[in-house]
């Protein structure tokens, strides 16, 4: 057989067999979702980030089935390392925030719409959890604020899922902060000061 037939078989089942993997590790982590109860972003996030890393896997077996030697395939992944490391030198915590973002998605009880309580002395904070992101988890406050923290921070602090109770008390004091009337501040005119 002709070594051109050998290649292009040999191309066709790696593709073949990568796409079976990838069908597998996708319905695990859709499983893992629904049981988890988490929401669809975080799914389609996680199974992109696994799509980049079987498009650099399919990449490197089809650099040797198609006849570049190991030294040419090891000087050009570290070449495209180089470039890519000088790249986020200054920005290194978007890696951290990506490996922090996985983390969160499979080894924390943390889920979109949860109510957590941030133990923190200089900003404690209570909110509902909006959404999960590659790089941020955002949080919307008492006051309706959204606050964006990143997923490296997230990782690093200690906080606590609020039971049923505590939600039922911050959904309290919410409407009480969201019903209150805006304050106006007065300026200081003579009518309005009052003499001594």
């Amino acid at each position: 057989m002709d070594l051109l037939y050998v290649r292009i078989i040999e191309t066709l089942i790696t593709i073949l067999v990568l796409a079976a993997i990838r069908r597998f590790v996708s319905n695990i982590i859709r499983k893992r979702l629904q049981a988890a109860d988490f929401g669809d972003n975080r799914a389609k996030l996680t199974i992109n980030m696994f799509n980049v890393i079987y498009l650099a896997l399919l990449v490197i077996i089809l650099a040797g089935i198609w006849g570049l030697h190991g030294d040419q395939v090891i000087h050009f992944i570290g070449a495209a390392l180089t470039v890519v490391g000088i790249g986020f030198f200054a920005q290194w915590s978007l890696l951290s925030n990506i490996t922090s973002g996985l983390i969160l998605f499979f080894n924390h009880p943390l889920k979109i719409g949860d109510y957590l309580s941030i133990v923190d002395k200089d900003f404690p904070l209570e909110g509902r959890v909006e959404n999960i992101t590659l790089f941020f988890i955002y949080i919307r406050d008492k006051e309706d604020r959204v606050f964006s923290i990143s997923n490296t921070v997230m990782i690093q602090k200690t906080f606590r899922v609020l039971d049923h109770q505590d939600v039922a008390n911050f959904l309290e004091e919410r409407e009480k902060v969201l019903s209150r009337p805006k304050d106006t501040e007065e300026t200081n005119t003579p009518d309005n000061q009052s003499s001594s």
